[in-house]
């Protein structure tokens, strides 16, 4: 996004606390320094942390992960990390791939029957490597996944903090700072292009009509969550996601050929602008 950033959107009575919380940048610096090689499980469509107080809140904070309930991890073998397990931290495939891929800090394993207890003891046994936690995760999110993967590394690169826009009836909202603080500044939606939607065709890997059966956004979606933006006070923005036509999608370094264009859409109203026109004259 070239034009200006505006200055947050804080909730009530949340500004005057925001100086006891450091900025998001400050908090992906100390995750990278300080917490070393985070140890994750990938179950049931997420990845699964066993951290500590402080690593959980640095994960929250930059809205990289959510406090799982007491007992929904139940089943899942965790690793802890640093002194031990005090919460439990849900991160979703996008982030857990960003986390591991760009910040290098996320080790993943898989949970494979009956050797439950080698990740619990951390014999990296389990360990999946880069490749190898691409294609799981594109096996259970299908090419939604790659989109939301490239769209949530695009943003987080401009300093954005996505998350899931699926309350506002699109794929991301984005927070300039942690969403107990500020309202969402954007809802936005991805949209893929000519190339993208070829390769998505001439791919013949498993659940590809996991994308192509969900619809890709028109025009009366375009109509639909404009007006809900501005019914919740939020800007609204198309990415448009581009990429070759023969791309191969098993493949991450896939990522380094698909571009991410915003597009900002507003509605067109009518006595606002013949005021403003009159006005000029």
């Amino acid at each position: 996004m070239a034009t200006p950033r505006e200055a947050p959107k804080w909730k009530r009575g949340k500004r005057r606390i925001a100086h006891k919380h450091a900025r998001p940048k400050t908090l992906i610096d100390e995750l990278v320094r300080e917490h070393g090689v985070i140890h994750g499980t990938h179950a049931r469509g997420q990845v699964w942390i066993g951290a500590t107080r402080r690593l959980a809140y640095v994960l929250e904070q930059t809205c990289l992960g959510r406090r799982a309930r007491a007992g929904t991890e139940r089943g899942i073998p965790l690793r802890p990390n640093g002194s031990g397990i005090e919460l439990v931290i849900r991160m979703c495939c996008e982030d857990a791939y960003y986390v591991a891929s760009v910040l290098g800090c996320l080790c993943v394993s898989e949970v494979i029957e009956g050797r439950e207890m080698e990740v619990k003891l951390g014999l990296g046994t389990c360990d999946m490597d880069l490749g190898t936690l691409w294609r799981r995760f594109r096996r259970d999110c299908g090419h939604a996944f790659a989109m939301k993967c490239a769209a949530t590394m695009h943003f987080r690169m401009l300093g954005w903090l996505p998350r899931s826009g699926l309350q506002y009836g699109a794929d991301l909202v984005l927070y300039q700072r942690h969403p107990a603080l500020v309202h969402s500044d954007f809802v936005v939606t991805l949209v893929p292009d000519v190339g993208a939607r070829q390769s998505f065709v001439l791919d013949t890997s498993a659940n590809r009509a996991v994308a192509l059966d969900a619809g890709w956004p028109d025009w009366p979606d375009v109509q639909a969550t404009s007006r809900l933006a501005v019914q919740v006070n939020k800007k609204f923005l198309q990415a448009h996601v581009s990429a070759p036509k023969n791309l191969n999608w098993d493949d991450p370094s896939c990522l380094s050929h698909v571009w991410v264009n915003e597009i900002s859409i507003s509605r067109f109203r009518s006595n606002r602008n013949i005021e403003s026109y009159a006005e000029v004259e």
